[in-house]
């Protein structure tokens, strides 16, 4: 597996959350491929900036609509790089 930023972990733990029902913990861990301190950790960031939220009831994450705006800008960006990666590769 290559090496991942803090945006596209991020993008992974919001995309798995952002169903209508969100999603548990164990289903945050192996979605995003970390362990359970790591998801703890990235969650705790991700609720703190308002991307995602605890249900306490359903015991559950959901992605906000600050969240969801992320993901927007996230993939925008990634298929910029992606075009300039390939612009990049063709000058060669």
């Amino acid at each position: 597996m290559r090496l991942r930023d803090r945006e596209e972990i991020n993008a992974s733990i919001l995309t798995t959350a952002r169903s209508g029902y969100g999603a548990k913990l164990t289903k945050l861990m192996f979605s995003s491929y970390l362990t359970h301190s790591q998801v703890l950790q990235y969650s705790k960031t991700l609720i703190e900036r308002g991307f995602l939220e605890y249900d306490k009831i359903d015991k559950v994450y959901k992605t906000t609509p600050y969240g969801f705006r992320f993901l927007e800008l996230h993939g925008e960006m990634s298929q910029i790089l992606n075009v300039q990666q390939e612009l990049e590769l063709s000058r060669r």
